[in-house]
């Protein structure tokens, strides 16, 4: 399923599996995409996960991103952005997600 939201980038960090990921601050009419872990283990914000977007170091997960050519420009944080992508449940953490990430795109203010 893929979902537009507005959201502002909170934080950014790279992954060993070569994905980003990145916490959104929703705004008020997507509070509700969020859930509990994503309250306790990610002060509250969305979570995106662009793949495979730098070189990974995870073993097993090498070959996931070997020929993947499809790079995300990241806006710098406090960028107001249009998400597009995967809403999803993370399973391994129980929070809720947007991955993978298809597209980020500035709102101007």
């Amino acid at each position: 399923m893929n979902n537009s939201i507005y959201e502002v980038v909170e934080n950014f960090d790279s992954a060993k599996d070569g994905d980003d990921h990145i916490r959104l601050k929703l705004d008020p009419q997507f509070a509700n995409l969020t859930n509990y872990a994503n309250d306790s283990g990610q002060d509250g914000d969305l979570v995106l996960e662009p793949i495979c977007q730098h070189t990974v170091t995870q073993e097993d997960a090498i070959d996931s991103c070997q020929n993947f050519n499809y790079i995300i420009d990241i806006p710098p944080v406090g960028t107001h952005v249009q998400v597009t992508g995967s809403y999803v449940l993370d399973t391994a953490h129980g929070w809720n997600e947007i991955h993978p990430v298809t597209s980020i795109e500035e709102i101007p203010n």
